[in-house]
């Protein structure tokens, strides 16, 4: 009897251990390539990301030594910075883009290719490709009223200390 009680406790040892086997805790082949994919996709992104961050090491880097003023724009806080050199001259805020500008407005390099002179009101600072015009929050609607370009609204000091740092060509950084 003894020996009885041992074979239903083994068989049942071996039948428990058959079916905890399938059990163990380790992830299936579809859920392996699954985790596989999303792994991808997040190495993926993070290239992506150490991309840009070089991309904008670069253009730092580039103006180190340079005599060029130039912009810094982070569309998403509503910020900037005039910098010359490594040298902050000027922080300055603007009223946070739309998510409809942040979507055409990518992480960008853009090009001073005008300045509009007149009142401190009416000055305008036009960058190419893609557009972007700097102008004072003060001006009158009709200036601003233009389909072209996305527009960044400054205070009028803000804008003038800008508009007479940056000379045609000047370069601007556009973070998202």
């Amino acid at each position: 009897m003894h020996g009885m009680v041992n074979k239903k406790h083994g068989a049942t040892v071996i039948l428990l251990s058959l079916l905890l086997l399938g059990m163990d805790g380790r992830p299936r082949e579809g859920d392996e390539l699954r985790q596989l994919g999303e792994r991808r996709a997040q190495l993926a992104a993070r290239i992506e990301a150490l991309k840009q961050e070089q991309d904008f090491l670069l253009f730092q880097k580039s103006f180190a030594g340079s005599d060029s003023k130039y912009l810094l724009l982070d569309l998403r806080a509503g910020k900037g910075v005039l910098k010359y050199r490594n040298r902050v001259l000027r922080n300055f805020e603007f009223p946070r883009a739309k998510k409809n500008i942040l979507s055409a407005m990518k992480k960008s390099v853009v090009t001073l290719s005008g300045k509009i002179d007149g009142s401190p009101r009416r000055r305008q600072l036009v960058f190419t490709d893609p557009i972007l015009i700097i102008q004072s929050k003060h001006a009158p609607l009709s200036s601003g009223k233009d389909r072209h370009g996305t527009r960044i609204l400054l205070s009028t000091k803000d804008l003038g200390a800008i508009f007479f740092a940056m000379e045609p060509g000047s370069m601007a950084y556009i973070m998202d």
